[in-house]
């Protein structure tokens, strides 16, 4: 059996081609951008699921091919280090090229054994200790990360002990903070609102008009649901069909009703239909403000929504912050990343299959990592 088409929420062009009013126009709009935002939350959550099963699949295991690989490298030029052959510069350019690998190999190696190994490696060829500059390293990601929260979110995060190489870790704290603020902003509030009531003044005019508008679009929610919670309550009904049915819909009225999704209610009166779009054509310019401001509302918790969403898929996947992002673009990026790490680890493959067949590649290998070195300096010297 089809399913049921309902009629969307929407207020239709006046008959004999009068305009729509200007707040008639404005609950179009919001109604509009409503839609557009919940359209673009769900392509993001169905485009993140994809990413997330794609990458897992495919992302991972090539990663642990990549990183086993730049380990059996590494361990292989340590061993060459010692050849006789090899001028003091080799010897540098190799130590340097070993430490660099090191530096961003260590943290991804599972193995606590081969980490302590890696690690003997990096002091012996950085003459530093890594442990020490991992600290380091870590205080200023801290640093960096907290800046992020406070640009992006406007929030301290308290990073005090926290991992710095999980980004999960981060989203938990930065969660927790957020929720936090959101807690002391309503106490805030609510105490402000208590020192004003004890104030022994009159609200000013633009108080007053503001208290009553927020009341009255309270009011307008509130007698929407206590129709439809008349009309659906299914203690009513003696047919147990149609009390399944009820109970769901109220089911969804309540959680409407719960989180002041004018808009959700209006499509329920439509479902069900307690009301048309003619009903909603005909309501006054006053009620339509007051709906205004609650979609108002609605629409801005969509967003924030949209944007936390974007915001926590980057940060877990390390994707730049402040690099723009569409849900249709993620899986091509994606792809890209998994072109890039199936073309390196090919390199990696024929780089140790070169070195271990013949010795006196390692010469040819340090010449071509020294070059290569020395274009990387210059480019940075370019930028700077």
């Amino acid at each position: 059996m089809a399913a049921k088409h309902h009629t969307p929420v929407h207020i239709p062009t006046a008959h004999a081609g009068a305009p729509l009013s200007a707040q008639q126009k404005k609950f179009n709009r919001h109604i509009e951008r409503i839609a557009q935002q919940r359209e673009l939350l769900a392509d993001w959550q169905l485009a993140i699921a994809n990413y997330r099963e794609r990458h897992a699949r495919e992302a991972v295991p090539l990663q642990k091919t990549h990183c086993d690989l730049l380990v059996e490298l590494v361990q292989h030029l340590d061993s060459a280090s010692d050849n006789k052959k090899l001028t003091k510069a080799d010897r540098r350019t190799l130590s340097e090229a070993i430490t660099d690998r090191l530096a961003v190999l260590i943290d991804v190696v599972a193995d606590e054994a081969m980490r302590a190994s890696l690690k003997e490696i990096y002091n012996r060829h950085s003459g530093s200790d890594y442990d020490a500059e991992e600290a380091e390293g870590d205080d200023i990601a801290r640093q960096m990360a907290q800046g992020m929260a406070k640009d992006f979110f406007g929030v301290d995060v308290d990073l005090e002990g926290a991992d710095m190489d999980s980004p999960e870790d981060f989203l938990r704290r930065l969660q927790e903070q957020l929720q936090a603020q959101q807690e002391r902003q309503e106490q805030a509030e609510q105490q402000r609102e208590a020192r004003r009531a004890a104030r022994p003044r009159k609200p000013s005019a633009r108080e007053r008009k503001a208290q009553e508008e927020a009341s009255q679009a309270t009011q307008s929610v509130r007698e929407i649901y206590r129709k439809l919670a008349s009309h659906l309550h299914p203690d009513r009904e003696t047919d147990p069909a149609e009390r399944e049915r009820k109970t769901a819909l109220m089911q969804r009225v309540n959680q409407a009703y719960a989180e002041n999704k004018l808009l959700d209610l209006l499509q329920l009166q439509l479902e069900i239909e307690q009301i048309d779009p003619e009903h909603i054509a005909g309501l006054s310019e006053e009620r339509l403000k007051h709906y205004n401001r609650v979609l108002a509302e609605q629409l801005r918790e969509l967003q924030q929504e949209v944007r936390e969403v974007q915001d926590h898929f980057q940060m877990a996947f390390g994707i730049d912050p402040y690099r723009s992002a569409k849900p249709a673009g993620i899986m091509r990026e994606l792809r890209s990343h998994l072109q890039l790490i199936e073309y390196e680890t090919l390199q990696l493959r024929r780089q140790l299959g070169a070195l271990r067949a013949d010795p006196a590649a390692l010469k040819a290998w340090i010449k071509a990592e020294r070059q290569q070195l020395k274009a990387q300096q210059q480019d940075m010297d370019d930028w700077f």
